[in-house]
């Protein structure tokens, strides 16, 4: 039933502990299942009385009085290496996620993008690569992202949310190009990797209709020119 599970700031190493991650059940429910669960020892209160500092969006907040929806992962500033477990994705009640100033390796999984109550995600200061993926935009809640100081490539995605945030949620990437960026992508490059991507049949579907457009258009010239006299 562990809702708020903060071991920052240690010396922990080592791989993030994913037979932990498979038992943090409370994490893995929808807000309203946790809520009508916690009415039976709460009695309807829908907070708690304790208060607790957590880090969120970049910064220490102090929760007065927590609600029993809050859920929040913090293992940041530690020594964690390897790559973050695809299971994160499961936790679809998560909404703080830090992972920031370790040692993790490999892509950012795509399953992030299923957690929808997520509205603080920070694995800064990490060397995670590849592309950024797209499912991002999915976490339409999310009004802090960084991603800096990683070995991050390709171009940053737009919509949604993450069309909101500055350079500083992605500086340190030698490898990441386009907006918010300075760096622009070379867009001949980036139409050769569309085009490589693409299903087959939809590039040859699109020549197909460039030379039958060209075809009628010229057969009408020469037609108007053949027949008409004048």
């Amino acid at each position: 039933m562990l809702q708020i599970f903060d071991i920052s700031s240690n010396y922990f190493s080592g791989t993030l502990p994913l037979d932990c991650f498979k038992n943090l059940k409370a994490m893995m429910h929808s807000d309203s299942n946790i809520s009508t669960l916690q009415f039976e020892y709460i009695k309807l209160d829908t907070s708690y009385q304790n208060t607790v500092t957590v880090k969120s969006k970049g910064r220490d907040m102090t929760l007065v009085r927590i609600l029993t929806i809050f859920t929040s992962l913090d293992f940041s500033n530690n020594s964690f290496q390897g790559n973050i477990p695809d299971i994160i994705g499961d936790f679809v009640s998560l909404h703080v996620l830090d992972f920031s100033d370790n040692e993790l390796t490999g892509n950012i999984p795509s399953s992030i993008g299923n957690l929808m109550q997520l509205e603080s995600l920070d694995l800064s200061g990490n060397f995670l690569s590849g592309e950024i993926p797209m499912t991002l935009s999915n976490l339409t809640f999310l009004s802090f992202l960084n991603l800096s100081n990683n070995n991050l490539i390709g171009r940053v995605p737009q919509g949604n949310q993450l069309s909101t945030f500055t350079n500083t949620s992605f500086e340190g990437n030698k490898g990441l190009c386009g907006d918010p960026l300075s760096k622009q992508c070379d867009n001949s490059s980036a139409n050769r990797n569309h085009i490589a991507l693409a299903p087959a049949s939809k590039v040859n579907w699109y020549f197909v209709f460039i030379e039958f457009g060209f075809v009628v258009g010229l057969a009408m010239v020469i037609g108007i020119i053949m027949f008409w006299k004048k």
